[in-house]
């Protein structure tokens, strides 16, 4: 039978066909791009992405199976509705996936859970879309709770180099898949076939530069303030990417650390936008808690109530950075 870890990979394979197909977004034609006011944009690559994916889990598990995603159908029906999906089930269809407008509206009303306790798929189907638009990485990310720990764990990044060397690492390549399971390590493959390769974090020790994983777009945290105080540590050499690829490249040791403070003091991060990426830097040897270091609890719902921020990096690093954040945190 096949495994929890093979159905996520074939469902992050199934979203990167259907985001394909779509061609160059910055091509796009009007009512591709979607605007959702302070959750930023949203992309009918977004949608085709999650429904790609949620028809591949409710293949394999049965339309009763949970899944918490991020789009949703209500904002998908007020923001476009049938012509909308339209665009949406042509993509998925040009993925190998069966798909109509029915079909599309059933996946997105399928995937509403709102998490908590028990067992869930969470999806984020295109983290990190203001980078897709701009050519960036993006991240296909799904991840297996199970009461409250993320237990398999699949970034799709379609853009990112098989190998590289810090900066190296994320101008574009053919596409990967991170994946683990819990208890079983971290592996890289090539995003359309299964060849796998033992990731592990890079062993950071003073007197190395300190390569910070951080966002782009500088609304997204205080990068600036984060990079002043990790200088306490060492050289600071800023490795600015979008989405979840900042834990692969941790996990692959590509980068130190990947910090993140929350925007704004009352901010909670989305449980879709670490569950996936959190377990590949763990497996691949990093501690991640959120940025007082504490353990993240994906038991919470749709937002993670009891974490603020994350930092991720290998166990000494990760004390070392605790320390040094704490001024920051509130």
């Amino acid at each position: 039978m096949p495994t929890d870890l093979s159905i996520a990979l074939a469902a992050a394979r199934a979203a990167a066909r259907a985001v394909q197909a779509l061609g160059d977004p910055q091509l796009f034609a009007a009512g591709s791009v979607i605007d959702k006011g302070v959750a930023g944009p949203a992309t009918v690559a977004d949608i085709a992405s999650q429904v790609a994916a949620t028809i591949t889990l409710r293949n394999a598990y049965g339309d009763s199976v949970r899944i918490v995603a991020e789009e949703s159908l209500e904002e998908v029906e007020a923001l476009g509705g049938d012509s909308l999906l339209a665009l949406v089930a042509t993509a998925v269809c040009a993925a190998g996936i069966d798909c109509d407008v029915a079909t599309a509206r059933a996946a997105l009303a399928g995937a509403a859970d709102h998490g908590g306790t028990g067992t869930f798929w969470a999806i984020d189907p295109l983290d990190g879309t203001k980078g897709y638009l701009r050519g960036g990485q993006f991240a296909i990310a799904i991840a297996l709770v199970v009461d409250g720990q993320p237990t398999v764990g699949v970034l799709g990044l379609p853009r990112l180099s098989a190998v590289g060397n810090g900066t190296d690492a994320v101008t574009g390549g053919a596409g990967v898949l991170a994946a683990a399971v819990a208890g079983g390590g971290a592996v890289q493959t090539p995003i359309d076939h299964w060849a796998p390769v033992r990731i592990a974090a890079y062993q950071w020790s003073r007197g190395d530069p300190l390569r910070l994983a951080g966002s782009v777009e500088r609304g997204h945290s205080a990068s600036e303030s984060l990079e002043s105080r990790a200088a306490a540590l060492g050289i600071v050499e800023p490795v600015r990417v979008d989405s979840q690829a900042k834990y692969a490249l941790v996990a692959r040791g590509d980068a130190d650390a990947y910090l993140r403070l929350s925007p704004t003091p009352d901010y909670r991060e989305c449980l879709w936008d670490h569950a996936a990426g959190a377990l590949v830097a763990v497996e691949a040897g990093c501690i991640v808690t959120d940025s007082r270091g504490i353990s993240m609890d994906f038991s919470t719902g749709r937002r993670l109530t009891q974490s603020q921020g994350v930092i991720c990096a290998p166990p000494r690093l990760h004390a070392e950075l605790v320390a040094a954040l704490a001024p920051l945190v509130r």
